[in-house]
């Protein structure tokens, strides 16, 4: 088979940092809302008596005095970018929930921070001047400060804020907001709000139909990647045009696991049954014992912020080993494929074996793509990860990654057993995903495999990863 004997080509290589984006909000300045008295784009939530504001040239300004505008809903994922000029005067954005608030502003050479009762200020890196670009990126009971530095976000510090830490429910946030105050003398540029990808993307995977093949729709193949925060991550949602640098954020998924939370869980495979007309679900839980969780909907998970309700899995009995179709504590990375020659469901967990102290994957079969699986075997010894299952000249492989000692290490396995991956350029690695994507484009197969490694973009620990394309 030539997807085992050939070498994959590399295509290219390049890393995201903050620069794709979800719009939430903006707030416009062509049309003059101080005075304009037909609509009321950005309500007055305070303002000073001797507060002087004006709308002309596409900037707000407030010559002197203070004022607070609503600006948006406050989103406990989202990115809020203020462009601003200050002359002596103080501007910034804050965050209201219905028991607490948080500002974040410029004045005076710093950056401030008050929460409750909570104040505190960094100097403001050398770069800045009096005309800036704030960038704040909101995870729940923190808020991670960038700067702009040639156009690009350049990270400053985190203020933590422990009233903020479950700002994931729903009845918080739905009900809060975030708006511009500002203290004359102020320039206000441009104030928006967006989700981001974060300082770099992992754990990619196509969203596919329920026999593997990834949903192409006029030109794109559709993908869900870990957006990687300063800490933590959130399931992003990309389009992606094959064979090309060419990427856009599309969506998010939040999960909800029958607390009203929005968890941002991970490693989400995501299929279309065409046969069910239903999406199916099977992702990682972090908070509730790292264990998967699974589900069936019908709304399209691909644009925009969805919420999905997913149902956890039964722990697993002491009793139990790993061949047990159960909850065990480090499950991760699942997938999901419909076997159309065989009539059954496979699906393949990513799981800490006691023998060897080490990931392996575990598989199971069902006539259900939820319950009632059944154990059929699994990998050989490694420290596997990543793992897809792909159908390559009607024969049905799985590819996964494995240990962190080696650069591209991977693994195909197929019916005659194990194989290893082979790149001509074999650095995009170190326990990266078995992400292949076969797709027909003109007249011919061609296999693309998307792949990361682990190049630590902030201090956090699983904070990664560079992105590298190949191509059989």
């Amino acid at each position: 088979m030539e997807l085992l004997a050939s070498e994959f080509k590399r295509r290219f290589a390049f890393s995201m940092y903050k620069d794709l984006k979800l719009r939430l909000g903006e707030m416009t300045f062509t049309k003059d809302f101080v005075t304009d008295d037909r609509g009321d784009m950005y309500p007055i939530l305070q303002k000073s008596d001797d507060c002087t504001e004006r709308v002309e040239n596409n900037l707000y300004t407030v010559e002197k005095g203070s004022v607070k505008r609503l600006f948006c809903q406050f989103f406990p994922f989202a990115t809020y970018e203020l462009r601003a000029h200050t002359d002596g005067g103080e501007v910034g954005i804050g965050f209201r929930l219905p028991d607490t608030e948080a500002v974040i502003s410029i004045c005076g050479g710093e950056v401030k921070f008050s929460c409750d009762e909570q104040l505190q200020s960094r100097e403001l890196p050398d770069f800045v001047s009096s005309e800036f670009t704030l960038v704040i990126s909101c995870r729940l009971g923190a808020f991670d400060v960038y700067f702009k530095l040639n156009g690009k976000p350049e990270f400053l510090c985190t203020f933590y804020a422990e009233s903020f830490r479950e700002s994931n429910l729903y009845s918080s946030f739905s009900n809060g907001y975030a708006y511009l105050s500002a203290s004359g003398p102020v320039i206000v540029k441009a104030v928006l709000s967006y989700l981001d990808n974060g300082v770099s993307i992992a754990d990619i995977r196509p969203i596919k139909y329920e026999n593997g093949e990834a949903v192409y729709q006029e030109g794109r193949v559709y993908l869900t990647a870990s957006v990687r925060m300063q800490q933590g991550a959130f399931q992003g949602v990309f389009s992606w045009v094959p064979g090309t640098a060419e990427f856009s954020m599309s969506g998010a998924v939040f999960y909800d696991c029958g607390d009203e939370k929005w968890h941002n869980y991970l490693a989400s495979v995501i299929i279309y049954d065409r046969n069910q007309k239903r999406w199916l679900v099977w992702l990682s839980t972090f908070e509730h014992a790292h264990i998967l969780a699974r589900a069936s909907f019908e709304g399209d998970p691909r644009f925009g912020i969805n919420i999905v309700d997913v149902k956890i899995m039964d722990k697993a009995t002491p009793d139990q080993d790993i061949t047990a179709f159960a909850g065990f504590r480090g499950d991760e990375d699942p997938d999901l494929i419909y076997d159309e020659t065989r009539g059954k469901w496979l699906l393949a967990v990513c799981r800490m074996d006691p023998s060897i102290h080490h990931y392996s994957y575990v598989f199971f079969e069902s006539d259900e793509p939820l319950n009632g699986f059944k154990y059929i075997g699994k990998g050989v010894e490694g420290s596997e990860t990543g793992g897809s299952f792909v159908k390559a000249e009607g024969e049905l492989l799985f590819v996964c990654g494995n240990g962190g000692g080696a650069t591209s290490d991977y693994r195909i396995y197929g019916k005659d057993g194990m194989h290893t991956a082979r790149f001509n350029y074999p650095d995009g690695g170190f326990r990266g995903w078995g992400t292949v994507i076969p797709l027909t484009l003109g007249s011919r197969k061609r296999y693309f495999w998307l792949t990361f490694d682990r190049h630590n973009a902030s201090e956090y620990n699983w904070s990664y990863g560079n992105i590298y394309c190949f191509e059989l």
